[in-house]
């Protein structure tokens, strides 16, 4: 295969994947939700919403904000507990993740249901902790199911553009 041929395949490829990358972001998820972040035309898209407990400042200090995110009727699950990196790769104590549910339950008058690490990086140690608490643990990999990212860095904005987030 010549050179010009090889490219036309590989750009058919990446056309193909973003393609099904669009079409499969059903629901839409939005990560990295926090009283600081400010993606409000990306929270009115959404359908789930990974919010962060405790990212520099704890959720049940934010009572209006928290009113906000309850009022868009959209579902709401945890996201790490500071959001550090890898952060559910290492030992989280049931403390820890007691105080991420407390944060979340006072915030939105009710206790999550949904859990997703960080990164998507969780250790079996802590999956049987996530298991313990009744939340349902959601780590599928961006490929199988894209989710765009509030006020994302890097590569992230790529990925949100590419998207349409």
């Amino acid at each position: 295969m010549n050179r010009k041929t090889f490219l036309l395949v590989l750009a058919m490829f990446i056309f193909i994947y973003i393609v099904m990358l669009i079409l499969s972001r059903n629901p839409l998820i939005v990560d990295d939700i926090h009283p600081k972040s400010s993606c409000d035309n990306l929270l009115q898209k959404a359908d789930v919403l990974y919010v962060i407990p405790n990212f520099n400042t704890a959720l049940s200090e934010n009572s209006d904000w928290c009113a906000q995110i309850k009022a868009m009727n959209k579902t709401i699950g945890l996201h790490g507990i500071t959001h550090q990196y890898h952060e559910f790769d290492t030992p989280i104590s049931e403390k820890e993740i007691q105080f991420a549910i407390k944060e979340f339950t006072i915030c939105f008058n009710e206790k999550p249901t949904l859990f997703r690490p960080p990164y998507n990086k969780i250790s079996k140690e802590n999956e049987a902790l996530i298991a313990k608490y009744n939340l349902t643990l959601y780590k599928q990999s961006f490929s199988t199911q894209p989710y765009c990212h509030c006020n994302p860095k890097s590569l992230m904005k790529i990925l949100n553009w590419i998207l349409f987030c």
